[in-house]
């Protein structure tokens, strides 16, 4: 088999990473994950945290003022609800040892396959940390009200207490009607076997060059165990997440050193490695809250430095703060039995 050393071109990897590796997610294809212009100098900028502004949408609710000639009648503006969201850049890196890639060494089409590889490394650490994250705002909500979550699970399961159809909706109906119908939904494997079993799921393809994603009732369909279900047994509760479009705002762009061989001489006792070293800087952060950790309180990193905020950081709920309001913020939860 040939060495790493002796096989890798960076170009012909990089010919074969897509600019951009977590667009085939259903996050970005379902639009709850959002990108313009104005995020990429916060990635290339070296600062490790940013402020950016938002302004919630006006209510058409509101019946408008109507003129008159009387000089003395004043016409009052209305506000806008604007402010501004405190978020961290992610500065993140991973080394894959040459005895982890030889399945891929040993193939004609090596250098694809490792491209492969690392699209969908980057996109499932996109998901991750955006999984994190709304663990980190449930958290948030569980100590703040619970005017995020909708909860109808028992502690003796009964069917008014299972996860249905009509408790979706009844989830997102607490949403502003805009955002109803669209995003993604993380649920537990054992919650989307459940959609199966009912017929609910579909297959929806929503660009020629990207594999298609699975739907329920227009949402994209995320399965994950982590952190979606309390307690075991046939009284389990499983939690729901609903993220509307355009719930987090992202962009991520390559580190700087991406793409190196670094070839060891005093590891292995002297045999030596040679590694593959990928860094990419991220940013995902929840449209309508603010990531309020304290530096000095951050383990993305090591107990000397840490820049990031890591998956633990993430999910803390004195790490966040609603700078919104709750009608215009489109992340829910629902909590079932099964």
């Amino acid at each position: 088999m040939p060495s790493l050393v002796e096989v890798f071109n960076r170009d012909v990897v990089l010919s074969y990473l897509r600019p951009n590796p977590v667009a085939v997610s259903p996050l970005v294809q379902s639009g709850a994950f959002v990108s313009d212009e104005s995020l990429r100098p916060l990635l290339t900028s070296g600062s490790s945290t940013f402020v950016v502004p938002y302004i919630n949408g006006v209510d058409g609710n509101v019946e408008q003022n109507y003129g008159n000639t009387i000089l003395t009648d004043i016409a009052m503006p209305r506000f806008i609800d604007a402010g501004e969201m405190q978020g961290r850049v992610a500065f993140m890196n991973e080394g894959f040892v040459e005895s982890v890639l030889g399945q891929y060494l040993s193939k004609v089409n090596s250098l694809e396959l490792i491209g492969g590889m690392l699209n969908k490394y980057w996109q499932q650490a996109a998901e991750n940390r955006a999984l994190a994250t709304v663990i980190g705002l449930r958290n948030y909500d569980q100590a703040n009200g619970k005017r995020f979550t909708t909860d109808i699970s028992l502690a003796t399961a009964t069917d008014a207490s299972r996860w249905s159809v009509d408790a979706y909706i009844d989830a997102e109906s607490t949403m502003n009607a805009s955002l109803r119908g669209r995003g993604v939904m993380f649920v537990h494997s054992r919650i989307a076997a459940k959609m199966r079993k009912q017929q609910l799921l579909e297959q929806v393809t929503t660009s020629d060059n990207l594999p298609p994603i699975t739907v329920y009732n227009g949402r994209a369909v995320i399965e994950t165990d982590t952190n979606t279900q309390i307690g075991t047994g046939a009284n389990a509760k499983f939690i729901t997440i609903l993220a509307g479009p355009r719930a987090f705002a992202y962009d991520s762009v390559p580190g700087a050193k991406d793409l190196k061989v670094e070839e060891t001489q005093s590891t292995g006792n002297g045999a030596g490695h040679e590694i593959l070293w990928t860094r990419r800087n991220m940013l995902i952060h929840p449209q309508g809250f603010s990531f309020i950790a304290p530096k000095d309180t951050l383990t993305g990193g090591t107990a000397r430095e840490s820049l990031s905020a890591s998956w633990a950081d993430l999910q803390k709920a004195e790490n966040w703060n609603l700078v919104s309001s709750v009608e215009d913020t489109s992340i829910r939860f629902l909590i079932t039995n099964l």
